[in-house]
């Protein structure tokens, strides 16, 4: 169980305090990098948990905050996006990966994948990647001790010089698995590179609910293939400031569907898409927005289905917990600071949603407070979901014994939702789907200071 790691990403950019690090001044900021997003109203509309400056060797001990993160959540390993031949040199990002990994726990493997479009579709750079790291012990090895490699963008590049790259590697003393991530599992990519591959993977659909049907319709292409070995992606959401590109994840259901089919087809290896890309709004990791709202509850969601995978059946519910998924806008919000519109490639419908997400014990009475108004519901013992209209306010959930007479969790003064018309108050677009929630030993918030 990997999650996909895009390390121009990290914690912090420059060991600077959050109110004044790059993220707030030029990343957060529509005036950010002397205007350079100003259209977009900002590249991002979330950033990493903010930490404090460390003393020394910040880069190195804000990875191991990330491998620690990553396991408390079921997560084997980070697949690293590698996007140039110095990362793997002393003192790149792919270095200081596999360093803070043995720090941490050695159980926890780091994946090549050379990121193709960064190396120019250039396979002597992979080759240089793989020659440079290769006896790292946290590099993932199959059972055969053969160094797993995963081109991203794969299907850039010709079998043919993936096989030549491939044997010429191993006359050189370097056995590699070479398991291409393909754009697509169709049977057109298939049969184009299963002959020169052990695996195949793809990074699946960009946060839609219809990762379930895609899921289960590539598990039986690849395992039928010469390259049997199956590497399925996942992705709970996708947003693009910069472009105004979104996908219509239905709040938690995407993510929700994704695990469905990873469940019922039971891949060889998966991939979280992704750790931290904050760019395209696709991370589990816990984040921030610029004003301060949270968004941990695809990360709690994980470690549920991590456990679930792993294990073959469904974790018991020993807390109850209730989670929210919502924007805090409308899709057609007013945005008046930036001249970017959103679209939506797929053409889904847009749905302006509140999702509640309760584990409960036993059966329980959930009431959800939108628009100064409670709403009840009979929840059943498990994992259920329910949606409501979203409307401006601060939604607020409590979950009671089914009699109503003992308070068991209780989510309040979350992210505030505003009205289409007015839209946020910076004047700027968010359609990111913010979580959170609490659980009946408190609220589930993480600090990384």
């Amino acid at each position: 169980m990997f999650a996909h790691y895009f390390y121009p990403l990290p914690i912090s950019i420059d060991n600077q305090p959050a109110p004044k690090d790059y993220y707030t001044v030029n990343y957060l900021s529509p005036s950010g990098e002397n205007n350079k997003f100003l259209s977009a109203g900002g590249l991002l509309r979330s950033r990493p948990l903010p930490v404090t400056p460390s003393a020394s060797s910040y880069r190195l001990t804000n990875m191991k905050r990330e491998v620690t993160l990553a396991i408390a959540r079921g997560l084997n390993g980070f697949a690293f996006d590698t996007m140039a031949t110095s990362d793997a040199t002393s003192g790149g990002s792919l270095a200081l990966m596999l360093q803070a990994a043995k720090a941490v726990d050695s159980r926890f493997k780091i994946m090549l994948m050379p990121d193709m479009a960064g190396l120019g579709y250039d396979t002597s750079k992979v080759m240089t990647i793989v020659k440079a790291v290769y006896n790292d012990s946290s590099l993932y090895r199959l059972s055969d001790g053969r160094l797993v490699v995963s081109p991203f963008a794969a299907e850039q590049v010709t079998p043919a010089a993936w096989a030549s790259m491939t044997a010429t590697l191993k006359s050189q003393g370097y056995n590699i698995a070479f398991i291409p991530n393909l754009a697509s599992l169709a049977a057109p990519y298939v049969n184009q590179y299963a002959p020169v591959s052990v695996g195949l993977g793809n990074f699946g659909a960009p946060g839609v609910p219809d990762q379930l049907d895609w899921i289960v319709g590539n598990a039986p292409r690849v395992r039928a293939s010469s390259a049997p070995i199956f590497f399925a992606g996942l992705s709970p959401q996708g947003y693009k400031p910069q472009s105004g590109m979104y996908y219509e994840a239905y709040n938690s259901l995407a993510y929700r569907n994704a695990w469905a089919g990873i469940i019922k087809t039971n891949p060889d290896m998966v991939q979280v898409v992704s750790w931290n890309d904050y760019g395209e709004s696709t991370h589990i990791s816990p984040a921030v927005s610029a004003a301060g709202d949270a968004g941990n509850g695809f990360y709690n969601l994980t470690g549920y289905y991590t456990t679930w995978w792993r294990n073959g059946s469904a974790p018991a519910i020993t807390r109850n917990a209730v989670y929210y998924f919502y924007r805090r806008e409308p899709v057609a919000a007013s945005a008046p600071k930036q001249t970017v519109s959103s679209y939506n490639p797929l053409s889904q419908a847009a749905q302006d949603k509140i999702e509640v997400v309760v584990f409960a014990k036993t059966a329980s009475l959930l009431i959800t407070r939108i628009g100064g108004v409670g709403v009840r519901t009979a929840v059943p013992a498990g994992m259920s979901s329910y949606t409501f209209a979203l409307q401006p306010g601060y939604p607020g959930m409590d979950l009671f014994s089914a009699d109503g007479s003992k308070h068991l969790v209780a989510v309040s003064n979350r992210s505030q939702i505003y009205s289409a018309a007015a839209g946020l108050p910076d004047g700027v677009r968010d359609l990111t789907y913010w979580s959170g929630g609490a659980t009946d030993a408190g609220s589930c918030s993480i600090t990384l200071n």
